[in-house]
């Protein structure tokens, strides 16, 4: 018994891509309370500057714009030098530009600033993304990208709570400069502990080692992109468009609707804060259920696409439904509560989507995901911009039903992209054969 209980400790698998994945879901916290930290203070900032929502929207599309101007240049990044080196260079750029909004007294200050922030948080999410494909086997990335996205709502759900009695108090200004502290802070605890790869880690032991071993996706490095190639692929495009579909509601949900519930509402401040926390509360659970369910739909079924596309579709369905009927009523908490539900139905979607990028992406998953999450920033550079126009032009109704519109688009882009087949795979096998053909000669 001495003998042997030792050696059953030491078979037992290791959890450090467990802990890293929990590294990363206070990553993901910080870098959304930076960016719910700019929606809560909406109001503030267009009284100290002297701006109207339109100028404040184009202000965030210039965010986003910068967001999905660095994708493809992140994912090139993230492929050469590691998500570790990638994310920590991320981090301390967005938490500079986090403390320069806070010094803004200018709306051209401002927009170049937050064009700024938004260029230097652009490798977090692929990054991320990237470090799961390494460290997690294809069974337990659904739970794995749930718990990066549940980070990224979890900021918005107490963010908004928490900030509106600081910005009440101190001022906006205030707020940024806190930001941009937790991110650096945050920027050492990932540096320095967390690792690339499994073997490269002295924590994780053979065992977990082994269990991640085949069927991990790891993402290669330095190896040239078959851009050529991947553009010819459907699911390719496809997923970009899910992605599109799918951001565009969750990225207003972001930056419009505390200022939504005030304005269209008749929502006090001093309870926008609440209402607000209620939406994020319901997508931050929404998306730790998508990940175990479609994981669990995987076990059961051994289809990805039935585990991914199939759970993501139900989702959208379910904020598109949700979405209309919040139009139908005038209580404000009556539409709080159907907002919060299609946001938690868009959460679905905006987390198995991560996970079907490095199920067809495999060694491409940096290249796959930062394509993927250029088009969904594309819809969230639009959005902003474009919600405020619409609403002054024919009421926040529309924007409301616009939203159902392109969720519908996003629905058709999940459900064409074939989940169940790698990008590249035939393309492989043909060489394969090919070179098997002339070696037979």
């Amino acid at each position: 018994m001495t003998i042997e209980g030792p050696n059953i400790v030491a078979s037992r698998p290791t959890r450090v891509r467990w802990k890293g994945g929990a590294i990363i879901f206070l990553l993901c916290f910080v870098a959304y309370l930076d960016r719910i930290a700019f929606s809560v203070s909406a109001s503030p900032i267009m009284k100290s500057l002297g701006i109207d929502p339109v100028q404040f929207g184009i202000v965030t599309t210039l965010f986003n714009v910068g967001y999905f101007l660095c994708q493809i240049p992140a994912g090139v990044l993230i492929q050469r030098i590691g998500p570790r080196k990638a994310m920590a260079l991320s981090i301390i750029t967005w938490s500079i530009f986090t403390a320069c909004t806070g010094l803004a007294n200018s709306l051209v200050m401002l927009a170049v600033t937050r064009f700024l922030f938004g260029a230097g948080e652009g490798p977090v999410f692929t990054a991320a993304n990237s470090f799961f494909a390494n460290w997690f086997p294809q069974r337990e990335r659904g739970r794995a990208n749930s718990l990066m996205n549940a980070g990224a709502f979890l900021a918005p759900a107490l963010g908004a709570m928490l900030l509106v009695p600081v910005i009440t108090a101190f001022g906006w200004n205030v707020t940024f400069f806190v930001c941009a502290a937790l991110g650096v802070m945050a920027c050492a605890l990932w540096y320095f502990s967390v690792s690339d790869r499994p073997e490269q880690s002295r924590k994780a032991n053979a065992a977990e080692r082994t269990l991640i071993g085949s069927d991990s996706a790891p993402v290669a490095s330095r190896t040239r992109v078959p851009w050529a190639l991947l553009l010819r692929q459907r699911s390719f495009w496809t997923i970009a468009i899910g992605f599109f579909g799918t951001l565009w509601t969750i990225q207003f949900f972001i930056y419009w609707l505390p200022f939504y519930l005030e304005a269209a509402r008749g929502v006090p401040f001093t309870q926008v804060g609440l209402y607000t926390s209620i939406a994020f509360v319901c997508i931050t659970l929404s998306v730790l259920c998508a990940g175990a369910l479609s994981d669990a739909v995987l076990k059961r079924t051994g289809s990805p696409f039935a585990a991914r596309n199939l759970v993501a579709i139900g989702g959208l369905v379910l904020a598109a439904a949700c979405l209309t009927f919040s139009t139908l009523t005038n209580d404000p908490l009556g539409t709080v509560l159907w907002l919060s539900l299609a946001l938690g139905g868009a959460g679905f979607a905006q987390t198995l989507s991560w996970t079907m990028a490095t199920d067809i992406g495999g060694p491409l998953t940096a290249t796959v995901g930062s394509w993927m999450n250029t088009w969904g920033f594309v819809a969230a550079a639009i959005v902003p911009t474009v919600a405020p126009l619409v609403a002054k032009q024919f009421g926040w109704t529309q924007v409301i039903l616009l939203n159902v519109a392109v969720i519908i688009v996003g629905i058709v882009g999940i459900a064409l992209t074939k989940t169940n087949e790698r990008l590249l795979a035939k393309k492989r096998e043909a060489l394969s054969s090919e070179a098997e053909s002339r070696s037979a000669i």
